[in-house]
């Protein structure tokens, strides 16, 4: 254990605390589940891309990084081509089985509008928190709704933050270089401050790009158009991924989807980006809207509260990185969301106190 609490384990240690690494111990693709000094921990197993030049200092730096949404890394063991991070283990499921139970269609257990919004709110103050409040920023780079943890209280947690920083992806930003390459694009920048702007953004873009030797890597779906182009990490594919999120509590449906064309013997293709811009292209966006919300949610998601909601998430998926919305933005417009929403509900609830009083028999 390190003065600041770190633990730095050996590989051995792991293997005894999840039998070896059994597929009985499995709880993820990489994940598995095991028992270190009296506590319950999830051990995330990864390859490195690039060697980090000091994997300890990489642990503490990560390890110092709280926030009541976020699941907590505990330390971590480097060896050979692989690398091993041991966060607590959170027993709820995660939000991509909540919204999409293949054990029980037709039922979720976020029924409701403002307990779905609750859940986006928590993801996006963790979030927040990473690109904004840390003593250097981080991009987690692989969120997805499977990598949204929920505790018994339905709290969402980000699970496995620091994965793509220990790979050697370039997972961390260089504090203050972002607001600078935003400037170079303001209306309102001079001639020479623009040109001042582009250069710094030309250094920003180069300092964030992954090495070449590094094979891009993320979730189909949840991947923004730039690290597919060119492998460019920033906090905006954080908030792109976040986007899709959203998408996905508001319409219940999978990220990436495909349907069967009996007659061509062919698939169809559909991403939750593409839905939302179709969406607001139509005529009557609010009634196409209705329509292709989840079900699940009944009349409890007010239509104007759906449409701020679509257009916020509509908003973090542009294909423009610039364009998105940053989360301090994000986290601040949920927020009022939800408040009105949560009026809303209170006010029918009251209403239908009263209404329930007044027709019983006396």
């Amino acid at each position: 254990m390190l003065s600041d609490g770190a633990i730095i384990f050996k590989v051995k240690d792991l293997s005894i605390a999840t039998d070896n690494f059994s597929s009985a111990r499995k709880v993820g693709t990489s994940v598995f589940r095991g028992s270190v000094h009296g506590m319950d921990v999830a051990v995330v197993v990864v390859k490195n891309g690039v060697k980090v030049t000091d994997f300890v200092t990489e642990v503490k730096n990560l390890c110092s990084v709280h926030h009541t949404n976020l699941v907590k890394l505990i330390g971590g063991c480097n060896s050979g081509s692989q690398v091993y991070l041991v966060y607590e283990f959170v027993a709820s499921g995660n939000l991509r089985q909540y919204l999409h139970s293949q054990y029980s269609p037709g039922f979720s257990a976020l029924p409701t509008w403002t307990g779905r919004l609750q859940v986006v709110l928590d993801v996006a103050k963790g979030l927040e928190y990473l690109h904004h409040h840390t003593h250097t920023p981080f991009v987690h780079k692989y969120l997805k709704s499977s990598n949204i943890l929920l505790d018994s209280e339905l709290h969402a947690k980000i699970a496995y933050f620091g994965v793509a920083k220990v790979k050697g992806e370039m997972g961390t930003l260089p504090v203050g270089k972002v607001h600078v390459a935003e400037e170079a694009n303001s209306s309102t920048s001079s001639s020479g401050e623009l040109r001042d702007g582009e250069a710094a953004s030309r250094r920003l873009r180069r300092s964030l790009t992954r090495s070449h030797s590094i094979k891009i890597s993320g979730t189909h779906g949840y991947m923004a158009p730039e690290e597919k182009s060119s492998g460019l990490i920033t906090p905006k594919l954080d908030v792109f991924a976040f986007g899709v999120i959203l998408l996905e509590i508001m319409s219940g449906k999978e990220a990436v989807s495909f349907q069967t064309n009996p007659h061509s013997n062919t698939f169809k293709k559909t991403l939750l980006p593409d839905v939302i811009v179709a969406i607001f292209a139509d005529k009557e966006p609010g009634r196409r809207l209705r329509a292709w919300m989840d079900p699940l949610l009944g009349d409890s998601a007010p239509l104007d509260s759906a449409l701020k909601t679509a257009e916020l998430a509509k908003d973090c998926v542009n294909p423009e990185p610039e364009l998105r919305p940053e989360m301090s933005k994000v986290a601040l417009t949920l927020s009022k969301i939800l408040m009105n929403s949560q009026a809303r509900e209170k006010s029918l609830l009251a209403a239908r106190g009263a209404l329930t009083s007044t027709i019983e028999p006396r």
